[in-house]
């Protein structure tokens, strides 16, 4: 199986999904669609779920074959696969190493007991991302949160994660 990313319109990736699948499931029927989301706690609406990474969608697909390209393509709120449609990349190395975590855990992160160091690495001790290690950008102690770069896009995205419990894993620079 080989994993891409596509470009989707914001907001509407859970209903691109719905309309892969449903378009794509007979003459493809192997071919899987992943949207993550995060669980995110604010003070004006109390927990919700986000997207993990907003207008984009991760798919695996037996053979990416021109055909497939093309029904893919038709779909409403398609914009691009990356890097650009014509020389799209298979995810691979970390990158795919860090996909096939997310999707082993589940499309919906919840909250996650870590170990940071800032400016070094993070990792979940429990919880849905247990095991996962990322790059810590940013910590935010007083609203638990941290922010991550990931290695799925190469512009290094990232995004916010909360956590229950921090425990550092080495001295600070």
């Amino acid at each position: 199986m080989e994993y891409y990313c596509i470009m989707v319109l914001t907001g509407d990736e859970k209903n691109f999904k719905d309309r892969a699948i449903h378009e794509l499931k007979e003459l493809f029927p192997a071919t899987q669609f992943y949207y993550f989301e995060r669980k995110l706690h604010t003070k004006r609406r109390g927990w919700f779920l986000g997207s993990l990474f907003p207008g984009y969608l991760f798919f695996g697909v037996e053979d990416f074959s021109a055909e497939f390209f093309f029904k893919l393509r038709k779909i409403k709120g398609f914009c691009r696969i990356l890097p650009d449609n014509q020389s799209p990349l298979s995810i691979q190395g970390s990158a795919l190493e860090e996909l096939k975590f997310l999707i082993q855990n589940g499309e919906v992160l919840g909250i996650s007991k870590v170990q940071f160091l800032p400016g070094q690495n993070v990792k979940a001790i429990s919880g849905p991302l247990k095991g996962y290690e990322g790059s810590v950008v940013m910590v935010n102690k007083k609203k638990k949160i941290i922010t991550v770069r990931s290695l799925l896009t190469k512009d290094g995205k990232m995004f916010d994660l909360n956590y229950e419990e921090a425990e550092k894993t080495g001295e600070s620079n």
